[in-house]
């Protein structure tokens, strides 16, 4: 008898509701570290036409960890926000607090080590200036640093360094008088290094790339890493002499005579059940238990047909004639056959440039003239990263504000982390109110959702 390997099980979660939404217009920030980027439109537009112009840059090069570190200022800006202005008066007198730091400070720049086949260990930086490490049991034991077990079972050999989960987390914030170190088992608790421990620190990394510079080589020993940036400028102060910039341009497919969904999403069905006991109120529970498994298997048949056109799939041709004990597809129904139009970036993606494709495609569905039914956005992180996800809270005044935290993972280079979204308006709705529903799915070695 042949064993066959069982697939990892996903965890998948869906949300709707209508446009504008702040979920929506903030959704990529979330995601900070992506390596591609699709988008399917029904039919050839003005839309298509302007999103396949966009393109962003990235970089790849080689570099010390230890000079990273050295270099920490130049991962760290201080973001707008109502009190920007004044907070920055205090960091020239000296005055400002470690709270103000912590929630002002953040990172233009993504870096993320390239997890080779034979490297164990990987870090990254975000774009809250933290650098997060995870490394393997025989390098966590001679590095020094104090760390925690990441909480999956079968990869007890995985160490990391999170805010909340691991103890050891590096706040890049150093500029001429602050750094700053948050600590696992005192949450959200910055302490201003001394010197004496900041050289201990300093220390553990710089023997780290001695120790990989004896056992791999001079110049093996070197990081690969990947960094992206905000804007589309490269900025002039990268600490990195080894490097070189990759250009992601839009690649375009189309597809002809295929079956395309017509647009009906609906608000998910409210399942609230009643007190009563009586029969009328159970009636009306099964009503509303049968309208939400439509729903769920229309929504499933939606996402399913989004996939499908971003792989190309054949079966979604009109003229489709597959044996059915080969391959059986039925495509959402009501359907019309039309053209659709496949756009994708590849590469490692800053969120700046996947929100503004997100937003790019507003007026195409908000204006009153409006034409097109609907357009589906599909993101992919890059999972071999040790962060993410970045739970952001949103404030009154329509800031991001930093969280206390961010949620264990296991950096795998076949991991589950994607999100999709459809963007839909009915054919009768020009100049009415948008629908989105998103999808999330993940990988099992993520804490995100517990």
């Amino acid at each position: 008898m042949m064993n066959l390997t069982q697939p990892e099980k996903r965890r998948v979660r869906v949300s709707s509701g209508t446009l504008p939404s702040p979920k929506i217009t903030a959704l990529a920030p979330f995601h900070p570290f992506s390596k591609q980027l699709d988008v399917v439109l029904p039919f050839e537009s003005d839309l298509s036409g302007y999103l396949e112009k966009l393109e962003t840059s990235y970089g790849k090069a080689r570099v010390k960890l230890s000079d990273v570190l050295k270099n920490a200022e130049t991962f760290v800006s201080i973001v707008g926000g109502r009190y920007a202005d004044a907070f920055r008066k205090l960091i020239l007198v000296g005055t400002a607090n470690y709270v103000g730091l912590f929630f002002f400070l953040c990172s233009d720049f993504l870096v993320v080590s390239m997890n080779l086949a034979q490297e164990e260990d990987v870090w990254c930086i975000d774009t809250r200036g933290h650098l997060t490490l995870s490394v393997s049991k025989s390098t966590y034991e001679r590095l020094g640093l104090v760390g925690q077990k990441l909480p999956f079972r079968n990869h007890e050999e995985h160490h990391g360094m999170f805010p909340i989960f691991v103890v050891v987390n590096f706040c890049l914030i150093c500029s001429r008088l602050f750094w700053f170190c948050v600590v696992i088992d005192i949450p959200l608790q910055k302490y201003a290094l001394s010197p004496a421990n900041r050289e201990k620190i300093r220390a553990c990394i710089e023997l780290w790339d001695k120790r990989r510079e004896s056992e791999l080589g001079k110049d093996a020993a070197l990081w690969e890493v990947l960094y992206s940036w905000k804007g589309q400028k490269e900025p002039y102060n990268f600490p990195f002499a080894q490097h070189d910039i990759r250009t992601v341009q839009c690649t375009k497919r189309q597809q002809q005579d295929v079956h395309i969904p017509q647009p009906c999403l609906s608000p998910r069905p409210d399942t609230s059940s009643s007190n009563s006991s009586s029969k009328k109120s159970k009636l009306t529970e099964n009503k509303k238990e049968d309208m939400l498994e439509d729903w769920n298997r229309r929504t499933e048949s939606l996402f399913e047909w989004v996939g499908m056109a971003c792989l190309g799939a054949q079966r979604l041709q009109a003229n489709d004639r597959a044996d059915p004990f080969v391959a059986l597809y039925e495509p959402p129904e009501p359907s019309i056959v039309g053209n659709v139009i496949h756009l994708q970036w590849r590469g490692l993606l800053h969120h700046d440039f996947v929100q503004q494709v997100i937003n790019s495609v507003f007026p195409s569905l908000l204006a009153p003239k409006a034409t097109i039914p609907f357009i589906s956005i599909t993101c992919h992180a890059l999972t071999s990263s040790p962060v993410s996800y970045i739970p952001y809270v949103h404030t009154p005044s329509g800031d991001l504000q930093t969280p206390e935290s961010v949620p264990a993972k296991l950096p795998r280079l076949d991991g589950e982390d994607t999100w999709s979204l459809i963007l839909e308006r009915g054919k009768y709705q020009a100049g009415g109110s948008a629908r989105w529903c998103l999808t999330e799915s993940l990988g099992p070695c993520d804490t995100r959702w517990g």
